[in-house]
C-alpha cells in the first residue's frame, strides 16, 4: 500500500507543476508585458502611443478569449493530452519571437496569439489535474495553479523592476523571459498520459483502467471512476437547462473576479500614484503583488477546509468595500487609502484560487473542458474591457469614480456569489458535475448536492 501511495502521490505532484506551469506562465507574461509598458522605453524605442498601451494590456486576454471558447470544444472532442502539448509549443514560438519585435503592433499581434494558447491551456490543465485528483484534496491541488498563477505574476514583476530599474533599455529581455518557463513546463509535460474520465466518458474503458492501474498505482474503485457514463460532447448541453445556471454562474463570478483585478494590477504604478503615492509608486505595486500572493496562499490553505462558496462570498464583498473606500481618497490621507487598495489585493488573494476550482467541479467530464473554457473566455473579455477602459477612465474621470465602477463589479459578483455559489467541497466528480434524473440539476438552496440513490 505505501508504495501505490507513494507511486500516486508522485504522479499528482508532477501533473500539478505540468499543469501549474501553465498558470505560472499566463501570469509571468500578463506582468512581463505589464512591466515592459510601465518602463519608457519600450513606449520610445516601439512607438507606443496611449491606444497602443491600451491594445497592448488587453492583447493576451483578447487572445485567451478565443482559445477559450474554440479549443475547450476542441479538447472535449478530441482529448486533453494532444493539446495539452500543442498549445504551449505556439506559446513558446511566440515568447521567441517577442525578443525581435519592433513596432507596437507586432506585440499586439504576438499577445493575440500567446494568449489563444494560454486560453487553450486554461480549458485543459485545470480540467485534467481535476479529473485525476483525490476527492478530498482537489481543491488543494486545483488551488495550487492558482496560487502559481500569482507566483508567475510576481516573479515577472520583480524581473520587469529590476530591469526597469537596472537596464531600463533591455525590455526585449522582459517580453521575451516568458520562454524560460515554457520550456520547463514542456519537458515536465512529456509522456503524460490521458484522461481516465475522458478516455470512459468517450467508451475506452480498457485504456481508462490501465492508465489508473500503471499510472497512479490505484484500482478503479478507488475514486468514483467506475461511475463515470460514456457521453457525446454536445457543446449546446452547456446552455440546457440542467447547465446553463451553472453557466452563468461561473462565467460571472470569474467576470467580477478578473476585470477589476487585471486591470488595478496592470495599472498599478498609475492607480497607486493617483492615490499620492509619487515616486514610491513603483516599488508599492511591486508590494501589491505579493500582498495578492499572501492571500492566495490563504485561500489554498481554507479552500477545503471551509468550502468554496464561504471563500469566494465574503472576499468578494470585502473587495467591494475596500474599493469603494478607495473611491473616497480624495477624503482620506494618502496611507489610509493605500491600505485600503492593498486590502482589495488581498480579498481578491483569497478568493483567486476559485477560477481554478469552481468550473472544473460543476460540468461533467463529457462538456467540462468546453465549461470551462467558456468561463474563461468570458473572464477574459471582461479583463480585456477593464484593462483596456481603466486608464481611459482615470484620464476622463479621475480616480474615484473609476474605482467606483470596479467596486460595483465586486459587489455585483458577491450577490451573484451569494445566490448561486455552490458547495462543491468533498462532493464526487461525478456528483457535482452531473445532472439529476429529474432534469433540475443538483443545485438546492445555492449548494450541489449528491444525486438520490435508488
Amino acid at each position: 500500500m505505501a508504495v501505490t501511495s507513494h507511486r500516486t502521490s508522485r504522479f499528482l505532484r508532477r501533473l500539478t507543476v505540468a499543469t501549474g506551469g501553465g498558470m505560472f506562465i499566463d501570469g509571468f507574461v500578463f506582468a512581463s508585458v505589464a512591466s515592459a509598458l510601465a518602463g519608457t522605453a519600450m513606449a520610445r524605442d516601439i512607438g507606443v502611443t496611449s491606444t497602443w498601451n491600451s491594445l497592448i494590456s488587453s492583447s493576451t486576454l483578447i487572445g485567451t478569449f478565443f482559445g477559450g471558447l474554440c479549443l475547450g470544444y476542441v479538447t472535449d472532442r478530441l482529448g486533453r493530452r494532444p493539446m495539452f502539448t500543442i498549445d504551449l509549443s505556439v506559446f513558446l514560438g511566440c515568447a521567441v519571437l517577442m525578443f525581435f519585435v519592433t513596432a507596437a503592433w507586432q506585440v499586439f499581434v504576438l499577445g493575440l496569439v500567446m494568449g489563444l494558447a494560454v486560453g487553450a491551456d486554461y480549458s485543459i490543465g485545470s480540467p485534467l489535474l481535476a479529473e485525476f485528483a483525490p476527492t478530498s484534496k482537489r481543491g488543494n491541488y486545483l488551488g495550487i495553479l492558482e496560487i502559481l498563477w500569482n507566483v508567475g505574476y510576481v516573479v515577472a514583476y520583480l524581473v520587469g523592476y529590476l530591469v526597469n530599474t537596472n537596464w531600463p533599455d533591455a525590455w526585449h529581455y522582459t517580453l521575451a523571459a516568458s520562454a524560460i518557463p515554457a520550456v520547463a513546463c514542456l519537458l515536465i509535460r512529456h509522456g503524460l498520459p490521458e484522461s481516465p474520465r475522458w478516455l470512459i466518458s468517450k467508451g475506452r474503458h480498457k485504456e481508462a483502467v490501465d492508465i489508473v492501474e500503471q499510472d497512479l498505482g490505484v484500482s478503479m474503485d478507488t475514486e468514483d471512476w467506475r461511475d463515470e457514463q460514456a457521453e457525446e460532447t454536445r457543446y449546446r448541453e452547456l446552455f440546457s437547462p440542467d447547465y446553463l445556471r451553472r453557466t452563468v454562474f461561473t462565467c460571472v463570478f470569474w467576470i467580477c473576479i478578473v476585470l477589476p483585478y487585471f486591470a488595478l494590477t496592470f495599472f498599478q504604478p498609475t492607480v497607486l500614484r493617483a492615490i499620492g503615492l509619487g515616486g514610491s509608486a513603483l516599488a508599492g505595486a511591486l508590494l501589491g503583488t505579493f500582498i495578492a500572493l499572501v492571500g492566495a496562499a490563504t485561500g489554498w490553505f481554507l479552500v477545503d477546509r471551509v468550502g468554496r462558496r464561504t471563500i469566494l462570498i465574503w472576499p468578494m464583498f470585502g473587495c467591494a468595500l475596500a474599493l469603494f473606500l478607495v473611491a473616497l481618497g480624495s477624503f482620506l490621507p494618502v496611507w489610509l487609502t493605500t491600505v485600503c487598495f492593498f486590502g482589495y489585493l488581498l480579498s481578491y488573494g483569497i478568493m483567486s484560487i476559485l477560477p481554478g476550482v469552481y468550473p472544473e467541479e460543476v460540468f461533467p467530464t463529457s462538456i467540462r473542458t468546453s465549461g470551462v473554457g467558456l468561463a474563461s473566455a468570458a473572464s477574459r473579455i471582461g479583463a480585456a474591457i477593464g484593462t483596456f477602459l481603466l486608464p481611459l477612465s482615470l484620464d476622463h474621470l479621475g480616480l474615484s469614480w473609476s474605482m467606483v465602477f470596479m467596486g460595483v463589479v465586486s459587489l455585483i459578483g458577491g450577490v451573484t456569489s451569494l445566490m448561486w455559489a455552490p458547495e462543491t467541497n468533498n462532493v464526487r466528480l461525478t456528483q457535482s458535475g452531473h445532472r439529476q434524473a429529474d432534469g433540475k440539476g443538483w443545485w438546492v438552496k445555492g449548494a450541489l448536492v449528491p444525486q438520490r440513490q435508488g
